[in-house]
């Protein structure tokens, strides 16, 4: 089994990112996320709670409700987020943001990703799966935050993409997979820090305020885009109307993230996210995807302030 003497800092200097992005592995990186977005146009969401183990009879349909092993087990890793939240809840203290009760919380879900995850990879019988359960598992505990400084940020969401991103390399995943990946996985996590974000009033890591895209998520909008992609009913400004919001929320991500800050930031949308806003006076969700992949890797994979906190090992080197 792998130990954290196998993962190192790669990302030191502008000349290492410039390998980085020259890299075969980055390009593998570009590649998964563009088949996650393919994965999910014209896909609508379905409530999480409907999602079901598929048994051997059920394989003959293509049912999407149902979830292969491996994408299951990972779902259940994930849900147990909320668990460990339940249990860890926020100290009373002098601050108002940075609730330390949130470090217990990383504790606790540690603990449950070393005991869950190893049994979850074994379940899938590749050979020799346990070598890289040390890497596959350090992301998953660094998507969810930063223990010491109490914050969240898109890092840390890139973290839990490259934690996708590993167990598709080693064929935990197989491509029928991607859509839950995104729509199951992803939507699950993304519930997960939410709640994060709000028990514990972790501080946004590295937020550019209302100048940025969000201040702690952006899959969440690239995979929105995706989703909505050569829909021609549902409009780009349409993510002005409250009433559309309210409607198209439990269907489409890039509806539910708006909703969402709707709900945590009192000002007016084109205040609180003029960058958003301002996308929305682009003619087709196609070339908002396309811009917003664009945008993610000169913003997060490209990122020197981002990539240097990430660690490199077998599964993802350069």
């Amino acid at each position: 089994m792998g130990d954290v003497n196998s993962l190192s800092y790669k990302i030191i200097n502008d000349e290492s990112i410039i390998r980085f992005t020259k890299s075969s592995i980055y390009n593998d990186i570009i590649e998964f996320i563009t088949n996650l977005n393919k994965s999910v146009v014209g896909v609508e969401m379905k409530p999480l709670e409907d999602f079901k183990l598929c048994n051997e009879n059920d394989m003959i349909n293509d049912n999407f409700l149902l979830l292969s092993k491996n994408v299951y087990n990972i779902f259940q890793l994930i849900k147990n987020m909320n668990k460990c939240i339940d249990s860890c809840p926020p100290i009373n203290q002098s601050s108002r943001f940075g609730n330390r009760g949130f470090q217990h919380f990383c504790d606790a879900y540690y603990k449950e990703v070393d005991e869950y995850l190893p049994h979850a990879l074994s379940e899938s019988n590749i050979p020799n799966i346990s070598d890289h359960t040390y890497q596959i598992s350090y992301y998953l505990k660094n998507s969810i935050g930063n223990k010491k400084r109490i914050d969240y940020g898109t890092g840390h969401e890139l973290n839990f993409l490259l934690f996708l991103f590993c167990l598709n390399k080693i064929n935990f995943f197989i491509p029928s997979d991607y859509k839950h990946l995104v729509l199951v996985l992803y939507r699950q996590y993304l519930e997960g820090v939410r709640k994060v974000q709000i028990i514990y009033t972790v501080e946004p890591a590295g937020s550019r305020g209302a100048w940025g895209l969000d201040d702690f998520q952006f899959l969440v909008f690239l995979f929105g885009a995706a989703q909505l992609s050569y829909n021609r009913k549902i409009k780009t400004d349409d993510i002005e109307k409250k009433e559309l919001l309210e409607l198209w929320a439990p269907k489409y991500l890039y509806f539910d993230a708006l909703k969402y800050i709707s709900m945590i930031k009192h000002a007016p949308f084109h205040e609180s996210s003029q960058m958003l806003y301002d996308i929305s006076g682009v003619e087709t969700w196609e070339k908002i995807c396309n811009g917003l992949l664009k945008m993610y890797q000169a913003e997060i994979i490209q990122k020197r302030q981002i990539l240097q906190h990430i660690l490199f090992g077998n599964l993802i080197d350069f």
